[in-house]
């Protein structure tokens, strides 16, 4: 079986994700085989009725439990996966993650255990409510935790700001130094979800093209490691990899946005930041074992 891309949406309540979802189905449904998981605390999905109703052909896993990405739901969360997959063979999977979810233990999932062998993440993409982005309150720390994870952020909502729309623009590249970041209204902007860097894989190629047996490799670390360290571990490693992202704590009480897309490393210093670091690798030449092992030697 060869491998699936797998895409995030996630966002705080009322971004405009389900919107999103919507223009993905109606642009695609019937080209390709699409799979859709939505996951909401609420235990009636009202996102899910409102895709049905599109009429379109796709199929939907529901999970009204909880994020599916807690702890205690994962093995639930794994079981339900592999059967839908099993059950309806899609071509693409696209995850409408709740508000709250951790977007990076997304990427854990996929890289671990049976689904490692059927799916790979593609691309994270980060819906943003740009009236109500500063009204998060409490929960504005898995906000920005989301949006700093992301390849695409998506400032929504465009036409109801009333202030300067540059500050936003400010605050979310501060955050994100490498996101492409667009800007619509409903969600209306053009849009290929196979343009990642995996970009020979797009959608119109997907049935004639073989599919890499890559995987999504995920680093998480409580440690802070020297920039001379973080340099000559990247330059070693992106060669082998389609890409890394992520973000590394710095002795030098700093943090480095990174991005490397084959032997190209890029590294911006950012203000320190309070999340661990985190470090994503697509590859298909090493493993999570041994990728961990190298960053624990570092200094």
């Amino acid at each position: 079986m060869t491998k699936i891309p797998f895409h995030i949406i996630s966002g705080f309540l009322g971004s405009g994700k389900t919107t999103f979802l919507k223009r993905i189905i109606d642009k695609f449904a019937g080209e390709i085989k699409i799979g859709i998981i939505q996951n909401e605390f609420a235990p009636a999905n009202i996102d899910g009725a409102e895709l049905k109703k599109s009429g379109k052909d796709f199929q939907l896993l529901e999970i009204n439990n909880g994020s599916v990405f807690c702890v205690c739901l994962l093995g639930d969360f794994v079981r339900s996966l592999e059967k839908f997959i099993n059950e309806h063979q899609p071509e693409i999977l696209i995850i409408e993650a709740s508000g709250l979810s951790d977007t990076t233990s997304i990427s854990e999932v996929v890289s671990s255990g049976s689904l490692a062998e059927k799916i790979y993440l593609a691309s994270n993409w980060c819906i943003v409510d740009a009236v109500n982005f500063r009204k998060t309150g409490l929960m504005k720390q898995r906000v920005f935790h989301q949006l700093r994870m992301a390849d695409f952020v998506v400032i929504n909502k465009t036409d109801l700001l009333e202030t300067n729309i540059e500050n936003l623009r400010d605050e979310i590249k501060q955050s994100n130094p490498f996101a492409k970041t667009l800007e619509s209204t409903f969600c209306n902007f053009d849009f290929e979800l196979g343009k990642t860097a995996l970009n020979k894989f797009y959608f119109g190629e997907m049935i004639s093209l073989p599919r890499p047996s890559v995987n999504s490799i995920v680093i998480k670390s409580s440690r802070n490691i020297s920039l001379s360290s973080l340099v000559s571990f990247l330059n070693e490693w992106s060669s082998k990899a389609y890409r890394i992202k992520g973000f590394v704590n710095l002795k030098e009480k700093k943090t480095a946005a990174v991005q490397c897309t084959f032997n190209q490393v890029e590294i911006i210093e950012i203000a320190s930041n309070f999340h661990p670091t985190e470090l994503i690798a697509i590859s298909d030449q090493f493993s999570s074992l041994e990728w961990n092992r190298a960053f624990k030697e570092l200094n």
